[in-house]
């Protein structure tokens, strides 16, 4: 019994004391491109979850830039933890000014976290809020209005498009459907309306199924809102759930899910924080992802 509390004991100290501290930059390569292409480097960030207190984090998403040299930023959701996150968040991101991004919003965007059993999160997908939960609200378009001084692209239920390096790319996202925000007929509208592009690529928060299904004409979907799980099966790495009906499988990295009429390459972060109340990470390191889009062969 001794070992087997000190071996708890160890877990319970990495988990919540070094390993959430632990930032990772991820990387992968696409082939999707048209013949003849530049290469394109994707930086992939979501679910920072940031409070004014993170000041270490903050000097890490500092310097992404210089790490990483981006040619495009796409962040799926997430970005506040805390009702004072926003100026440090946008603070933080601000060395990613000028470089062509777009965004979408998750639920911890538009709401400040609530207290919650930690271990909820293990059994059930987080519950949607509330019209008691009003008083929660964040000011999401003092965040969005942040991003696009950055020089980012609201994809919110819309479509954009950008040319980065000489290649045309089309964009539809939607808002956060773990909130039923979405509205995937509206950014196919938008979408409707733009010119061909050389790529299609969707954008959305929280990746369920359904949404998925929606976006499957892009080449390939961006989202965040798992964690990778937060808690995954050591060695294994396996995670135990994805708050969303995503299989675990699929929880973190660039996969081909399988879907009615195709499999559509997926890129899911697994965020960069977690809520102020299960501030823990455990076989999960928090990351950033970056993909580059190469040419076909």
């Amino acid at each position: 019994m001794l070992y087997l509390g000190l071996a708890a004991l160890a877990v319970i100290i990495w988990a919540t004391c070094i390993e959430r501290y632990w930032f990772a930059i991820k990387r992968s390569e696409l082939k999707v491109l048209p013949t003849g292409s530049p290469d394109l480097v994707v930086l992939h960030i979501s679910d920072i979850h940031m409070a004014p207190w993170q000041r270490y984090k903050q000097r890490w998403i500092r310097k992404l830039n210089t790490k990483v040299n981006p040619d495009l930023v796409i962040n799926t959701g997430d970005n506040l933890g805390h009702a004072r996150g926003i100026n440090p968040v946008l603070e933080a991101l601000n060395p990613l000014t000028g470089i062509p991004g777009v965004f979408v919003n998750g639920s911890n965007d538009l709401y400040a976290p609530a207290k919650r059993n930690p271990f909820q999160y293990l059994l059930r997908p987080s519950e949607r809020h509330r019209e008691e939960d009003a008083n929660l609200r964040l000011d999401t378009d003092l965040l969005n209005a942040g991003f696009s001084s950055i020089g980012w692209k609201d994809l919110n239920n819309t479509a954009q498009s950008l040319s980065v390096k000489g290649v045309k790319l089309n964009f539809f996202g939607t808002d956060d459907p773990h909130e039923l925000r979405d509205d995937a007929t509206q950014a196919q509208s938008a979408l409707a309306k733009l010119n061909a592009a050389d790529l299609l690529i969707g954008i959305t928060h929280a990746p369920y199924l359904r949404i998925l299904e929606d976006l499957s004409a892009a080449d390939v979907v961006f989202a965040g809102h798992t964690h990778g799980g937060q808690v995954c099966w050591p060695f294994i790495g396996r995670a135990l759930v994805t708050n969303c009906d995503l299989p675990t499988k699929y929880a973190r990295g660039l996969n081909q899910v399988p879907l009615k009429d195709k499999k559509l390459w997926l890129n899911v972060s697994a965020g960069l924080g977690h809520s102020i109340y299960a501030p823990v990470r455990f076989a999960c390191r928090p990351e950033v992802r970056v993909v580059t889009l190469k040419a076909k062969d």
